[in-house]
């Protein structure tokens, strides 16, 4: 029987539940952010420490559900929020939902909101937010949700799924573990009910470099693979600063997974007002052991024990492998400072008046004039927006231009 997390409190406004104590953070806590080492020297904006850390925990997937009363293009249109743009993108992956729209905040993509229900997962009024990953490892990423959220007048629900990865060169030995656990009988793992299937193979060297475990509708996954290999397809270069600033080895690093759905998130309350929690490496660590450690086992057994005996007595014979060095997980972490670019303001100010502009011509095209295709012209002239324009006419006109629109957009058509 599984125990839950943040079901009572003390009078000092502590959660205490199954030997494990942290403190409730709200909206208005000022947090900061420190690197993983005990160390307080820093150098170039880094941590400096004697060694090296083992690991650095981050949280790699935040997506929620909201509630909204109109669709996100009218609530986009009606919001005051000038830095706040949308893009409707028009292929996704989500089959639970028709539309896709990006929201930037100051030229920063945030997240990415899915809404018009397909199916009967969700409710007609429920959307689904997603964090963009790029932000999840910057100080700022609580405040940038919550602005976008409060300017477009979504009401938080509940979570939906939460990965939270573990990194460090350490993990690189889970590589050769999972490779022999397909081959030889002398590893078993404690529940049946896993599946450990391979999902990336490397043909030079002839082994499986990537695994996924577990079922995702079971409440509990987990991935593990080479990051640094993914980084040099991915770009994503922001975790290798990541990295640099909690003191792990970027030579080589292996990454786990553990991603949690609703049935597993519930429990912790994790909401809108509280979400700096997925800020905080000791949170992040209290749940990664708490959903781990009870899960998945890994033992080496005797051979000649699987063969003529249960697999059960297998196990009680054989010897845990310890994966992960527990004691060696980080209760704190740094995240960056910003690193991703903002654009300037006169960019923004640019784009909003090209948008603006547009959605004038589509109100009434009668009393529109070619003044404002000028406009539109000229912004994106000055900064480099025509792909931007483009983008914006095929969202809001659809492929097939009416005859109304054609005098005023057709400059912008064919480039």
């Amino acid at each position: 029987m599984r125990t839950s997390i943040n079901t009572t409190k003390n009078e000092n406004g502590i959660a205490v539940n199954n030997g494990f104590s942290f403190p409730i953070f709200t909206g208005s806590t000022t947090f900061g952010y420190y690197s993983s080492t005990s160390n307080k020297y820093k150098e170039h904006g880094r941590s400096i420490s004697d060694k090296e850390n083992l690991y650095v925990l981050c949280s790699d997937w935040v997506e929620f559900i909201c509630t909204g009363e109109a669709p996100i293009d009218f609530i986009y249109r009606t919001q005051t929020n000038k830095n706040i743009m949308v893009e409707k993108i028009s292929v996704h992956k989500n089959p639970n939902f028709r539309n896709l729209h990006r929201i930037y905040l100051h030229g920063v993509e945030v997240c990415d909101i899915f809404s018009v229900t397909n199916n009967g997962t969700h409710l007609y009024d429920e959307v689904s937010v997603k964090v963009a990953n790029a932000i999840l490892y910057t100080t700022t990423w609580v405040d940038l949700v919550r602005q976008v959220i409060h300017s477009l007048n979504l009401e938080f629900v509940r979570m939906a799924r939460y990965d939270i990865a573990l990194d460090g060169m350490e993990l690189l030995k889970m590589d050769g573990i999972l490779n022999k656990f397909t081959k030889s009988h002398t590893i078993q793992i404690n529940n049946d009910a896993i599946k450990v299937l391979p999902v990336a193979f490397n043909k030079k060297e002839l082994r499986w470099t990537g695994w996924s475990l577990g079922s995702k509708k079971s409440g509990i996954s987990a991935r593990y693979y080479d990051k640094t290999k993914e980084i040099e397809s991915s770009g994503k270069k922001f975790i290798n600063e990541f990295w640099k600033r909690n003191n792990i080895s970027t030579e080589q690093v292996g990454r786990f997974e553990v991603q949690l759905n609703y049935k597993r998130l519930k429990k912790y309350r994790i909401d809108l007002n509280n979400m700096e929690l997925l800020t905080n490496a000791e949170f992040l660590g209290t749940i990664f052991q708490q959903e781990l450690r009870p899960w998945l086992k890994f033992y080496r057994v005797k051979r000649r024990d699987v063969l003529i005996h249960r697999k059960e007595t297998a196990i009680r014979r054989g010897r845990e492998i310890n994966l992960i060095k527990w004691n060696h997980i980080p209760n704190k972490m740094e995240l960056l400072e910003y690193y991703i670019h903002t654009p300037n303001s006169n960019v923004i100010n640019a784009r909003n008046t090209i948008s603006f502009a547009l959605h004038e011509i589509m109100r009434d095209p009668n009393t529109s004039t070619t003044a404002q295709a000028d406009i539109i012209e000229h912004y994106a002239k000055k900064y480099h927006l025509s792909d931007y324009v483009q983008r914006k006419i095929k969202m809001l006109f659809g492929n097939e231009i009416e005859p109304q629109y054609t005098q005023y957009l057709q400059r912008f058509l064919h480039r």
